[in-house]
């Protein structure tokens, strides 16, 4: 049964405190101290580049929450900063969820199943529309405090990608007469609504994204600004880390009146694509340009990405 996410605070003896304990008994002290990193397609840690808020998990052996610390863009910039917590001896495991926003609602934490807690926008499922998603990332580690003398455990959380960003360009049609009076809209059908704190989505949780769409002057075009969904690749198909099962989405391009004018599948479109868009790199990245002209449509790479991603040999 799915639960509503309410914020908790650490209980059961873990609890953010200052880096430093001076006490004759030393049980009482903080004893667990976990850093982040995250190496996006390289080799250095650009965790900072990235995440702005990092929220930690900490679940027991037997998989029932714990509690949940917060660290916040300073604690993340200065590795000797972050905050240490106290936890008994034990077998924990620690899920950390990145830029977790207005966007982002985690369900169901109560399951003792990490494939049954997932994150979602707040809007799934309700009435109102879904616009958009945070730039999601996680990680998860094992820590085991044994009983015993007082030491300090430190351990590191690789981060790994949950989210694809996306710009959608819509060139040939006019102008809009005013800021709220577009002559287009956009939708993504069938997008992935979840993402298991596994960082796993769910091949079978689908919904609809709605966009908002602004209208660049300098471009003399339609798009997106900072838009992302849910990763469409998950990994459980051996050597097909992209698989259509996880990529179903449907971009529908719609007049002022509702009626649809472009239907386009994604994974027909990165597939056509392959040669230049990497949907399974870690800050994947889609732009799509849809273009109407003397009565058709046209649905392409931009020409400017092609340039930028093509290696110029001369």
């Amino acid at each position: 049964m799915r639960k509503i996410f309410r914020n908790i605070l650490f209980m059961l003896g873990l609890a953010a405190m200052s880096n430093s304990c001076i006490k004759e008994d030393l049980s009482e002290c903080d004893n667990v101290k976990v850093y982040f990193q995250y190496m996006a397609d390289g080799d250095t840690d650009v965790l900072y580049k990235y995440m702005k808020k990092v929220d930690l998990y900490v679940f027991n052996e037997t998989g029932n929450i714990i509690g949940v610390g917060h660290y916040n863009d300073e604690e993340l910039k200065n590795f000797a900063a972050k905050p240490s917590f106290k936890l008994k001896p034990g077998k924990y495991k620690v899920v950390a969820i990145g830029n977790a926003y207005q966007h982002t609602k985690v369900e169901n934490l109560y399951s003792t199943n990490l494939d049954e807690i997932f994150i979602q926008h707040p809007h799934w499922g309700t009435e109102n529309r879904v616009n958009n998603h945070d730039d999601n990332y996680m990680g998860q580690s094992n820590i085991e405090v044994l009983p015993g003398k007082h030491y300090m455990i430190s351990d590191t959380v690789t981060m790994k990608s949950s989210h694809v960003d996306i710009d959608i360009f819509i060139t040939g049609i006019p102008a809009p007469r005013s800021r709220t009076d577009l002559p287009v809209s956009v939708k993504i059908e069938r997008s992935n609504a979840q993402c298991s704190f596994n960082n796993k989505v769910g091949n079978g949780d689908k919904g609809t994204c709605y966009p908002d769409l602004i209208y660049d002057e300098e471009k003399k075009c339609y798009r997106t600004d900072d838009f992302a969904l849910f990763r469409m690749e998950d990994g459980n198909h051996n050597d097909e880390m992209f698989h259509d099962d996880c990529c179903q989405h449907i971009l529908v391009v719609s007049d002022a009146d509702g009626n649809v004018i472009m239907k386009k599948r994604i994974y027909d479109y990165i597939m056509e694509n392959s040669d230049i868009i990497d949907i399974t790199s870690q800050e994947a990245y889609m732009p799509i340009e849809i273009t109407f002209m003397n009565g058709n449509v046209s649905v392409k790479v931009p020409d400017w990405y092609i340039e930028e991603t093509t290696p110029d040999f001369e």
